[in-house]
């Protein structure tokens, strides 16, 4: 089905099967045949599964995806949902690459996509009682069991038992979905420090006219001073730490004298300004926000409060963000 429906999560995110996937298909369904057993036999012939997808990009009521890793955009699996009817789908075609940690956050996104975009009540499966893991996962999750079909599944000419599985709304997002989060996540914070060490919040930036006027409303609110006054001439601003305890902390930001710095987000009316990470490899780190789309609008330098090296990013929704070189 030739469909726009793409959803990102933490680490990996979710979009619609092209022609030009035909090899990472046949590939990643031939490289564990022993994983693949209880699944239908695909040709090796890359042609034939070109023509296979521009046959079902002309169907309706199947949607078919390319699970996609979000640190390096490369490809680590195949999901779908399909015979859809009466607001209800059977997803499958479910294959994930040796070694990847798609599992839990794929079959997370499948369901948001098949509840929120396209208006789905009910995701089922017919998996083979003999796959065990797979009906084990299933279970694990929270899905429910509908019941035992006798010789249900035929594959490759032989008649198997098959257990139907699924979930309606209600179910994934009181169970389902917080179980496959928690997985994701932790997925995530594994996956983010192999790539660039850690990425943690440290300020908030605050644009303002003019610093001392504005520390009067901020010591009302128990903010306490935490820095010197200080002027970083390549970034063109006067700027102080304010900080409380449980709340972010902030750093206030003023234009020097003929610099215009922050003079758009105040005439927008949004005084904030940016938020402020640490990571120990500062590098990696805007790699990692450029493959997901993010432009630097100021490269790396030298910064005059910190020491370190930091680098001003714009992310995709336009927020813009501050990498801070942790040493």
């Amino acid at each position: 089905m030739n469909h726009k429906c793409t959803l990102d999560g933490y680490c990996y995110r979710l979009r619609p099967v092209k022609i030009s996937d035909a090899e990472f298909i046949v590939k990643t369904r031939l490289e564990d045949a022993e994983r693949n057993i209880y699944i239908h036999k695909i040709s090796p012939d890359i042609s034939l599964q070109e023509e296979w997808i521009r046959k079902y990009l002309e169907k309706e009521g199947d949607y078919y995806f390319i699970v996609e890793n979000r640190f390096n955009n490369k490809p680590e699996g195949l999901i779908a949902f399909y015979n859809v009817s009466d607001k209800k789908a059977e997803w499958g075609r479910w294959v994930i690459k040796k070694g990847s940690f798609a599992a839990a956050e794929s079959v997370k996104l499948l369901y948001k996509i098949a509840f929120e975009q396209v208006g789905l009540e009910e995701l089922y499966c017919d998996t083979i009682e003999e796959n065990k893991s797979v009906v084990s996962f299933h279970t694990s999750i929270g899905e429910k069991t509908r019941e035992v079909v006798k010789d249900g599944v035929e594959l490759e000419g032989k008649l198997y038992d098959s257990v139907i599985q699924y979930s309606d709304r209600k179910n994934f997002y009181e169970i389902v979905e917080p179980k496959l989060d928690s997985n994701a996540y932790m997925i995530y914070k594994r996956m983010l420090k192999q790539s660039i060490g850690e990425l943690d919040f440290e300020h908030i930036g605050v644009a303002v006219k003019n610093i001392e006027k504005e520390m009067k409303n901020y010591l009302l609110l128990g903010y306490r001073q935490v820095s010197d006054i200080f002027e970083d001439q390549t970034q063109g601003i006067r700027g102080i730490f304010l900080a409380r305890d449980g709340h972010p902390k902030l750093e206030l930001l003023e234009n020097l004298e003929g610099r215009d710095t922050v003079t758009k987000q105040l005439e927008s009316g949004n005084k904030m300004y940016h938020r402020a990470y640490l990571t120990k490899d500062i590098e990696a780190a805007i790699e990692l926000f450029k493959i997901n789309k993010a432009k630097v609008i100021s490269p790396l330098a030298l910064s005059t409060y910190y020491k370190t090296r930091i680098c001003f990013m714009i992310l995709p929704n336009m927020e813009m963000i501050e990498l801070i070189e942790k040493v």
